[in-house]
C-alpha cells in the first residue's frame, strides 16, 4: 500500500469518527430513555418529531384521533440503507404504546425512532 492511498483511508476513518459523533454515539443511544406516554392524553391532531444522534437522525409525523395513534409517517431516516427500523412504526400503532421490541439488528434505529415519536406526541399534552 502507498503512502497516499493509506493517507486517504486514514482521512476517510477520521471523517467518519467525526460525523458519527465520536466513540461515543452507542452510549448516547443506548442512553436514550424512551417514556410510558399515556396515548389517550394526547390531544387530537398531526404532530412531527425529530430525534438526532449522529449518525442516526429520525423524523416523524404523527396522527392522533379520540386518544389513539392512528397512523405514523416516517418522513425522514438516517443510518444507510435497508436497517428495517420502519416496522417500529406499525408495533407502535398496533400496541398504542412506545413499550414496543425493538426491531431485530436495527436496534439503534429503534431507539431514535421511538424517541422520534415521543417528541412528536408530546407536543399534542
Amino acid at each position: 500500500m502507498n503512502g497516499t492511498r493509506a493517507l486517504r483511508i486514514l482521512v476517510a476513518c477520521a471523517a467518519v469518527a467525526v460525523l458519527a459523533g465520536g466513540c461515543g454515539f452507542e452510549e448516547k443511544i443506548g442512553n436514550l430513555a424512551i417514556g410510558d406516554l399515556d396515548f389517550t392524553a394526547v390531544k387530537d391532531g398531526t404532530y412531527t418529531g425529530t430525534v438526532r444522534v449522529l449518525p442516526v437522525t429520525a423524523k416523524v409525523r404523527v396522527s392522533v384521533n379520540r386518544g389513539a395513534v392512528r397512523d405514523i409517517v416516517l418522513v425522514r431516516h438516517f443510518h444507510g440503507p435497508d436497517h428495517g427500523a420502519e416496522e417500529i412504526l406499525g408495533r407502535v400503532v398496533e400496541a398504542q404504546s412506545l413499550r414496543v421490541d425493538a426491531v431485530s439488528g436495527s436496534t439503534y434505529s429503534s431507539k431514535v425512532v421511538l424517541a422520534a415519536i415521543e417528541t412528536a406526541l408530546r407536543k399534542g399534552r
